[in-house]
């Protein structure tokens, strides 16, 4: 029952955040689900895939009820979405079956790999991520392909979602304005979670891992969705309370916490 409250709490706070910045739930659910995985029965060997299967499921979950929020705030761009959300599921599902269920994607490449993306956005969002002038925009359905198969790529590997590329890629890249951009984030997030979900519920390991169907650990999965569902509506609302600049400050200061998580984690393992 504790075990199940402090999951629904996890949930509650990473749909906070992910509403609130636009990134999605994998920087809470990265820093959760491998802590617990242990007393779930799961075996190292699946303990990578699982990890990014659950942290998708979470982030699907998320990521409907804040598409949902903007749609009722009329804040929706279905002709973005729609090029976004073509590449990032094609690549997202090509790149998980290919690299991230593969026996060599082991905990400590994945953890690099996680902590690359990390400096590569704290950076690039530290120097130039900004506010832009909508009049600005430069967007091309060449531009939103990219943006979504580099965002699908980035969630098949690390399972954050894909909305730490997303934003920077439409703001930074086409000069989309961030609140603009944050909606765009969420539906293509959705395509690619809901994708990958639907896969990873039917996918059956070789080895049989208790308690899950697929690789989503079912009683793990369930009180993360529901705090997920009451916080993550509520980061949205918030963030139309405080300034652009407000939110990119968040968003630098939990990238860099995960980040440090996950350099911790490296040189544990290598020790």
């Amino acid at each position: 029952m504790i075990e199940n409250l402090l999951l629904g709490i996890a949930g509650l706070i990473g749909g906070f955040i992910a509403g609130l910045t636009g990134i999605g739930t994998g920087f809470i659910m990265l820093s959760i689900i491998p802590l617990v995985l242990t007393h779930y029965g799961v075996p190292e060997s699946y303990a990578v895939s699982v990890t990014i299967a659950n942290s998708i499921f979470a982030t699907m979950v998320s990521s409907f009820a804040n598409m949902a929020t903007t749609i009722r705030q009329r804040a929706f761009y279905p002709k973005e979405l729609l090029w976004t959300s073509l590449s990032a599921v094609i690549i997202s599902f090509v790149v998980f079956e290919l690299v991230a269920k593969s026996e060599l994607y082991s905990k400590d490449f994945f953890n690099a790999v996680v902590v690359l993306f990390m400096f590569i956005i704290i950076f690039q969002t530290f120097k130039k991520l900004r506010l832009s002038n909508p009049k600005d925009e430069h967007v091309t359905k060449t531009k939103l392909l990219v943006t979504g198969g580099t965002a699908g790529a980035a969630a098949a590997l690390t399972g954050l979602g894909g909305g730490t590329l997303i934003i920077p890629m439409l703001n930074l890249w086409q000069r989309v304005d961030i609140l603009k951009a944050k909606s765009i984030s969420f539906g293509t997030i959705f395509a690619i979670a809901l994708w990958l979900s639907i896969n990873n519920l039917f996918l059956e390991p070789a080895n049989a891992i208790p308690h899950t169907k697929g690789l989503i650990v079912l009683p793990m999965i369930l009180p993360l969705s529901i705090g997920v569902l009451i916080g993550s509506p509520l980061g949205v609302l918030s963030s139309h309370k405080i300034s652009a600049r407000t939110v990119t400050i968040l968003f630098l200061v939990i990238i860099s916490l995960v980040a440090i998580q996950k350099i911790a984690e490296l040189v544990w393992l290598e020790n």
